[in-house]
C-alpha cells in the first residue's frame, strides 16, 4: 500500500472470495466514475472552539464495503477545483425545481453536489411508495364525531368460525411520572355499530374483539381539544402582545421536520413533494445551509433555543441535567416564547425513545405545549398486532397520515386571521421513515405530497408560514463512505413557505430574504428568524454582523460570512478544499494513533465497562489545501479516518499537526461514521455510546 492512501490495509491480502470477475469489473468501473465526479472548492478559516484550535472540514472516503470481502484499492483524490458551471441532472426529468450549483463566495465555496450522481447509485434502493394494505385492517372509522364499525373490513378480518363480539372504547393517559409509557385512564363502553366520541377525550384506542374475546384489530385516534380556561389565558397574552409589541402580522408557524435527511436526498427521493413545495407553494430554499452537530439533539437545540446543550448545563439558572427531564429548560424553547405571546402551541414526534428529547433522557414530566401528541405514539409503538406487518403503518393506515391529520385539526381550530386572532406555533419532527435507513424516504413521497396538497387546499397557508426542514444528512451507511455522502451528511435542507400575499405586501423584507438564500446559514439563523416572525415589524432590520450567532433572514447576512462567523463547528463545515495527504508511513501511522488515543481517553472514565480500543487500520488521511497562513506558521491540518478493534468502529476527526514540534492533537469532535447499535448498551450517556465497545461482548 502507498503511504497516505485513502484506504489502508492492516496486513491482510486482497482476495475477492468468489465475488466474481464480472462484478469486480463493474465495481471498478463505478469507482472510476466516482473518482472522476469528485469536486470541491473553498477557502478554509481557522477559529477557536471549546478553547482549542479547530478548522472546518468533513471529507473522508472509504471503499472497504465497495467490493465485499476485498481490500480497497488505493486511488488518490484529485486536486481540488472551483465549483463553477451548471449542474446537470444525470437522470433527465427525474430532478425537479431549481437546484443551483455555483455557491461560491470570497470566504466560502459551498459544495453543491449532483443529487443524481452515478457514484452513489449503488447505495440506493428506490423503494416503492408505502403500502399499508397488507396490515391488519382498522375495522372502525370516524364519521361526524362518531366511531363507526366498518363491517366490510370486519368480514375480511374475522377468522373462520369466529363471529364479531364488539369494540371497546378506551381513553389513554400517561403512566405516572413517565413520558414513555401509557395506560387506560377509563373505558367509555363497548359498541357493535357506532359510539359517539366524548368531546373531552384527546387520545383514544379502540379494541375490537371476536366471539372468542380475542382482539382482532386496534385503532388509535387523537383530537385537538380546546381548554376554555387555557384559551382565556392565551387570549389575554395575545392582546397584551399586540398592545406592547404592535406586530405588523401575527402569522402562525408550522414546522415540518424529518430526521437524517440531506437536501440532496430530498431531491432524489421525494421529487414530487419538492416540486410541489417550490412550484405550487412558492417555497424558498436556503441553498447554503449547514448542520450544527453530529446528531439530532445539537441541531434541534440550536433550532429551537438558539443555544447548545452545554450552555444550559453550565448555567446555574437552568439546572439542566442531560439525563433528566426536559421540563428544566422548556421555558427556553421557541414554543414557550410563542405561548407567552398568546400563540397556541403543538408538538408531534413519531418515536418513543429515540427522539431528541427522549434518547437516554426522560422526556417531559408535564406536557411542554398546549397540544402534545404523545399517548397514541407510545401506546402503538410496539403493538404486536397492528405493527407486525410494517413498522411505518398503523395496521392498514400509514403512520405519517395519522400524525399530520392532527395538524389539520389544529389548522381548523386555530386559523390566524384578522378576525379570530388565534395564531399557533406547531413543531413536528418525524424519524421513523429515515432514521434507520435513508432509503426509506423513497416510500414517503406520495404521503408528503398528499399532506402538502391538503395544506394548499385548506387555505391555511393564507396566514401561516411553513418551515420545511431537516437536522442533518445521512450519518451512517454506504453513502457515508463516498465524497458525496460526506457532503450530504452536513447539508440538511431548509425551505420557507410564506403566504401568497406576503411578498407583495413586504417587498423590501422579502428582497433581503431572497438575498440570504445564497448566504451561509445554520439553524441558529432559523431560530432568529422565528423570533423575528413572532414579533414581526414588517421592515428590514440592520445588516447582520460577522461573528453574530443567529441572524434573522429578514436581515441581510454578510456575504463574506464563514463557518467561524456562523458558529458552525469546524468538523461539520463543508467550506473547505482537500486533497490526498502524501505522508510517510510513520506519520501516517502516528496520526492514526493520535486519533485512537483520543477515543481511548474519551472512554477512560467508563473503562470498567468499555474496551480500550486498538488501532486496526488507518482508513483515510486528507490534508486541507488552503492552509497558506497555517503552513507559514508551521501548522498542517488533516482529516483522519481510522478503524478500531474489536467491533470495527469507524472514527473520523480533524487533527492539527505542529511541524516544528512533530506533535498532533485532535481538535473538535470525534465522529462515528458507522452504526454502533448493540455495541454500547452498557453505558447510558449519549456521548459515550458512540465510542464504547462493551467488555461483556468479548465473552459472547
Amino acid at each position: 500500500m502507498v503511504a497516505g492512501s485513502p484506504c489502508r490495509s492492516n496486513g491482510s491480502s486482497w482476495r475477492t472470495n468468489g465475488f466474481g470477475q464480472g462484478k469486480l469489473r463493474l465495481a471498478l468501473l463505478v469507482m472510476v466514475v466516482w473518482i472522476s465526479g469528485l469536486y470541491m472548492g473553498s477557502n478554509t478559516q481557522l477559529f477557536f472552539h471549546d478553547e482549542t484550535l479547530t478548522f472546518f472540514s468533513n471529507v473522508t472516503t472509504r471503499l472497504a464495503n465497495f467490493v465485499p470481502n476485498a481490500q480497497p484499492l488505493a486511488i488518490p483524490l484529485p486536486a481540488p477545483v472551483e465549483l463553477l458551471g451548471t449542474e446537470t441532472n444525470s437522470q433527465g426529468d427525474a430532478k425537479t425545481g431549481p437546484y443551483p450549483t455555483q455557491q461560491s463566495s470570497k470566504h466560502c465555496s459551498f459544495p453543491i453536489v449532483d443529487p443524481f450522481d452515478p457514484s452513489i447509485e449503488y447505495t440506493l434502493r428506490r423503494l416503492k411508495p408505502l403500502d399499508c394494505t397488507p396490515g391488519v385492517p382498522n375495522v372502525v372509522r370516524v364519521e361526524k364525531e362518531m366511531i363507526v364499525v366498518d363491517h366490510a373490513k370486519l368480514a375480511r378480518t374475522l377468522k373462520k368460525g369466529r363471529a364479531f363480539k364488539h369494540c371497546v372504547y378506551h381513553v389513554l393517559k400517561r403512566k405516572f411520572n413517565s413520558d414513555k409509557a401509557t395506560e387506560v385512564a377509563l373505558t367509555r363502553g363497548s359498541f357493535s355499530v357506532f359510539m359517539k366520541i366524548n368531546k373531552k377525550d384527546e387520545e383514544i384506542r379502540v379494541d375490537c374483539l371476536d366471539s372468542n374475546r380475542t382482539v382482532i384489530s386496534k385503532s388509535w385516534f387523537a383530537y385537538v381539544r380546546v381548554d376554555p380556561a387555557r384559551q382565556k389565558v392565551l387570549d389575554h397574552s395575545y392582546n397584551m402582545h399586540v398592545q406592547k409589541n404592535a406586530p405588523a402580522e401575527t402569522l402562525s408557524i408550522l414546522m415540518i421536520g424529518v430526521d437524517g435527511f440531506a437536501k440532496q436526498h430530498f431531491a432524489r427521493s421525494m421529487p414530487k413533494s419538492r416540486d410541489f413545495l417550490i412550484k405550487e407553494l412558492g417555497a424558498l430554499e436556503m441553498h447554503k445551509h449547514g448542520k450544527l452537530g453530529y446528531s439530532t439533539f445539537p441541531n434541534v437545540m440550536g433550532l429551537l433555543t438558539g443555544k447548545t446543550a452545554l450552555e444550559f448545563s453550565a448555567s446555574p439558572k437552568w439546572k439542566y441535567n442531560s439525563k433528566g427531564w426536559m421540563d428544566q429548560i422548556n421555558e427556553a424553547f421557541i414554543w414557550s416564547d410563542a405561548r407567552r405571546l398568546g400563540y397556541r402551541t403543538g408538538l408531534i414526534m413519531d418515536q418513543v425513545s429515540i427522539t431528541a428529547f427522549h434518547f437516554l433522557k426522560l422526556g417531559y414530566r408535564k406536557r411542554p405545549v398546549d397540544h402534545y401528541l404523545r399517548r397514541i405514539v407510545v401506546d402503538s409503538a410496539k403493538d404486536p398486532l397492528m405493527r407486525k406487518t410494517k413498522k411505518h403503518c398503523y395496521g392498514d393506515e400509514p403512520e405519517v397520515s395519522k400524525m399530520y391529520d392532527y395538524w389539520f385539526q389544529l389548522l381548523h381550530h386555530y386559523n390566524s386571521t384578522k378576525t379570530n386572532k388565534k395564531p399557533f406555533f406547531a413543531y413536528s419532527f418525524l424519524a421513523r421513515l429515515t432514521h434507520d435507513d435513508y432509503n426509506g424516504a423513497f416510500m414517503g413521497d406520495e404521503m408528503y405530497l398528499k399532506f402538502l396538497r391538503g395544506l394548499k387546499e385548506s387555505n391555511a397557508l393564507n396566514n401561516t408560514v411553513v418551515i420545511w426542514f431537516s437536522d442533518h444528512g445521512e450519518r451512517f451507511g454506504k453513502i457515508r463512505y463516498t465524497y458525496q455522502g460526506i457532503i450530504e451528511s452536513s447539508t440538511p435542507y431548509l425551505f420557507f413557505v410564506f403566504p401568497p400575499w406576503f411578498e407583495k405586501k413586504y417587498p423590501d423584507v422579502m428582497r433581503v430574504f431572497r438575498t440570504n438564500q445564497n448566504r451561509l446559514t445554520s439553524h441558529y439563523d432559523t431560530y432568529a428568524t422565528m423570533k423575528d416572525l413572532l414579533r414581526f415589524k414588517g421592515v428590514v432590520g440592520p445588516k447582520g454582523k460577522l461573528g453574530e450567532r443567529g441572524i434573522s433572514m429578514f436581515r441581510e447576512i454578510p456575504e463574506e460570512r464563514t463557518c467561524r462567523d456562523a458558529q458552525i463547528p469546524a468538523e461539520y463545515c463543508v467550506c473547505a478544499r482537500f486533497s490526498k495527504a502524501k505522508l510517510s508511513p510513520s506519520l501516517d501511522n502516528y496520526l492514526g494513533m493520535v486519533l485512537r488515543d483520543k477515543v481511548s481517553a474519551l472512554t477512560k472514565p467508563q473503562r470498567a465497562q468499555c474496551v480500550d480500543l486498538q488501532l486496526g487500520s488507518v482508513e483515510n488521511i486528507l490534508e486541507e489545501t488552503d492552509t497558506g497562513k497555517g503552513a507559514k506558521n508551521g501548522v498542517r491540518l488533516f482529516r483522519v479516518s481510522i478503524m478500531t478493534e474489536p467491533g470495527n468502529a469507524l472514527f473520523e476527526a480533524t487533527l492539527q499537526f505542529e511541524v516544528s514540534k512533530n506533535i498532533a492533537k485532535v481538535v473538535g469532535e470525534v465522529a462515528r461514521t458507522n452504526m454502533y447499535r448493540g455495541q454500547a448498551d452498557c453505558v447510558s450517556t449519549v456521548e459515550m455510546r458512540r465510542y464504547c465497545y462493551c467488555k461483556n461482548l468479548l465473552n459472547g
